[in-house]
């Protein structure tokens, strides 16, 4: 089933539950797909249809998520971003992306018309220049259509530090696969209310924003996450359960105020990087159930653990939740490993993407005998519980030892002046040298850096420069950017 016939279902299922709240407002099922409807009528109007590519340049708004449903019965193909991208970066991932359309607001919706020339545009801001995304219309019988669930649907870029952010393509199938195991991972039902606090241009994101919706339950969205709105929320809204990215539950735990009465019934996910111990324990101590989990935009999610009872295991990243998804450890001559073999993460789940657009020679070599190649380096133990080592880019060798740039920050991050920090390796005039970046604060000087490596880290994890920044690059998860950090070492 498609995802607008599973919202369709569900409104005639629960025509007066709320489905979604965003910006203060509360939408019904039936509400909410009649607002679908009538999107789908101004994108008809105004020519979009099958062969469309369309850009969506919206943040966490009802029209993006109108947008969202609303192509999907038509069958168009989605470029999700947001305003926080640079014109130039837009017209990138426009060029690459061969788009013809756009929805978005009159700046954007400008910006396209003289840049990009396209054929299709809808604004989301009232203008006289362009058709208006919220016109109302007169309710029309629905035309019959059908709805290609492998056709190109979602193209996504990849996130992360990488230098040059490669296009993924999803099927609207691969979407539906990791909402179901989403679902039956973190056993989610109607009766769940659900809170999206990271862009729904990430894939994460897009699966959280669906998670409840296609379910049955409400879904809570946020635009910008802060530790205030973000419990008041939960508290106003009954919320449930949450996913958020590490560097969110960091900040959560340091608001001592909210997070005293932080709670969620069903329980709390975390992504996009690992919890150090004490933080865990904090969470754990709430009588919260704690998850994390491991995957990437191409594989979505492939190991979980339920911290709070596998408390042995807390040092990994769980294992393979469903019989279909494996992970395998792979060397550097594409053998497979045994266990406790460190080498490259690769996985098999029927959660892939379909594709990287018009990428070839990547879409061979990011894959072996059917696995694809995270680029992550890691080991399986005995009992298959995986545990994630570092980027394989990230590595350092020095003096033929292996150094993971994850260990020295870990070390650095326990003191607790230190905000942020990074480290990063290059290779100067054959020798290696690794910097360590600090986040600087009143307290924290080079003499007390210097301090804490020589007491935490071994000889051969000590860097060869310390640099202060006020603030660290950041992806639109808030991680911090490494290939952005090159541009601060001479």
């Amino acid at each position: 089933m498609a995802l607008f016939k599973l919202l369709q279902s569900n409104s005639k299922l629960f025509p007066n539950k709320i489905a979604l709240i965003i910006d203060g407002k509360r939408f019904c099922y039936k509400e909410f797909y009649k607002l679908v409807l009538n999107t789908i009528q101004n994108l008809k109007r105004n020519n979009f249809s099958k062969n469309s590519v369309v850009i969506i340049v919206e943040d966490n708004s009802l029209s993006h998520i109108l947008s969202l449903f609303a192509l999907s019965y038509l069958n168009s193909t989605i470029v999700p971003t947001g305003t926080y991208y640079s014109n130039d970066h837009l017209s990138e991932i426009s060029r690459i992306t061969n788009v013809n359309g756009i929805i978005g607001n009159n700046k954007y919706c400008n910006y396209f018309r003289k840049k990009m020339k396209l054929k299709n545009y809808l604004c989301t801001s009232k203008t006289k220049k362009f058709p208006y995304f919220f016109y109302k219309n007169k309710m029309l019988p629905l035309p019959n259509n059908t709805i290609d669930k492998n056709k190109n649907f979602i193209i996504t870029m990849t996130s992360g530090s990488t230098a040059k952010p490669k296009p993924i393509v999803f099927s609207q199938q691969t979407k539906i696969i990791r909402f179901r195991l989403f679902k039956n991972l973190y056993k989610i039902n109607g009766k769940d209310n659900v809170i999206v606090t990271c862009p729904i241009d990430h894939s994460l994101g897009m699966r959280i924003l669906l998670l409840p919706i296609l379910s049955g339950g409400t879904c809570v969205v946020m635009n910008k996450f802060t530790v205030p709105s973000y419990c008041n929320l939960i508290k106003e809204h009954n919320v449930t359960f949450s996913v958020l990215v590490a560097h969110q539950i960091y900040e959560l735990i340091k608001n001592k105020y909210y997070f005293k009465s932080f709670y969620l019934k069903k329980g709390l996910v975390s992504a996009s990087a690992k919890l150090f111990a004490n933080e865990k324990n904090k969470i754990i101590n709430k009588k919260i159930r704690l998850y994390e989990m491991y995957g990437a935009t191409e594989i979505g999610t492939v190991s979980s653990i339920n911290i709070s009872k596998d408390k042995k295991y807390y040092k990994s990243v769980g294992k393979s939740y469903h019989k279909k998804i494996r992970i395998k450890i792979l060397s550097d001559q594409n053998k497979f490993l045994p266990n406790y073999k460190s080498g490259e993460i690769v996985c098999k789940t029927p959660a892939k993407f379909k594709s990287y657009l018009n990428l070839n020679k990547l879409n061979k070599s990011s894959h072996f005998k059917g696995y694809f190649k995270t680029g992550d380096i890691g080991y399986l133990n005995k009992k298959n519980y995986l545990y994630f080592l570092s980027r394989k880019k990230n590595i350092i060798r020095r003096n033929g030892i292996t150094i993971y740039p994850e260990d020295i920050e870990n070390e650095i991050l326990k003191d607790k002046n230190i905000k942020e920090a990074a480290v990063l390796g290059k290779e100067t005039r054959g020798r290696t040298v690794i910097y360590l970046f600090v986040k600087k604060t009143l307290k924290v000087n080079d003499r007390y850096v210097k301090n804490i490596c020589l007491k935490k880290l071994s000889t051969f994890q000590i860097p060869n420069n310390i640099i202060f920044l006020k603030n660290f690059p950041k992806t639109n998860l808030g991680k911090i950017n490494k290939n952005k950090l090159m541009n601060f070492i001479r």
